[in-house]
């Protein structure tokens, strides 16, 4: 019989991790409070704590949902139709989101000129409109060997 310690440190982590998410590690950590609290906060939806990629999904979702409460003139930049229009418009809420979502011209560089302007944050934090940048290491088993794999979270306060 074969005794591995690197399959017990493998065991220990890979039970450990079952417990509790990589988000809830990221923001125990960010936060300072213990595991439970930080998912706890995190199912709440008190927090969000997400990739590079999943927060770029999460604005373009949130501006798709919000159209309507932007700016008449920026609005009218990337539609090409007059502020008056806009603003008859916006005066349904959120019934003119779709009729003005329609008429941006280009929705990939509207949100991107969004984001540009006030930040993810602005749009995924609705508590203080901040983006907070973490870097976490993980340690990938690699044969016989670990290896350094870093992943840049993003950490947004809901509530």
């Amino acid at each position: 019989m074969k005794i591995d310690e690197l399959d017990m440190i493998d065991t220990h982590w890979n039970n450990y991790k079952q417990d509790y998410t990589t988000e809830a590690v990221v923001l125990s950590g960010f936060l300072g409070v213990a595991l439970d609290e930080a998912e706890e906060n995190i199912d709440s939806h008190d927090y969000l704590v997400l990739t590079d990629n999943e927060a770029d999904d999460a604005v373009r979702w949130n501006i798709e949902q919000s159209v309507w409460a932007f700016n008449a003139s920026f609005l009218s930049w990337h539609t090409g139709v007059d502020e008056e229009a806009i603003l008859a418009l916006q005066q349904m809420a959120e019934g003119g989101n779709d009729a003005l979502t329609a008429m941006i011209r280009d929705f990939d560089f509207f949100v991107d000129e969004a984001v540009a302007s006030d930040g993810r944050g602005h749009f995924l934090a609705g508590y203080d409109h901040e983006e907070h940048e973490v870097e976490f290491l993980s340690v990938e088993r690699n044969g016989r060997c670990y290896e350094t794999k870093v992943t840049n979270y993003y950490i947004y306060r809901r509530n």
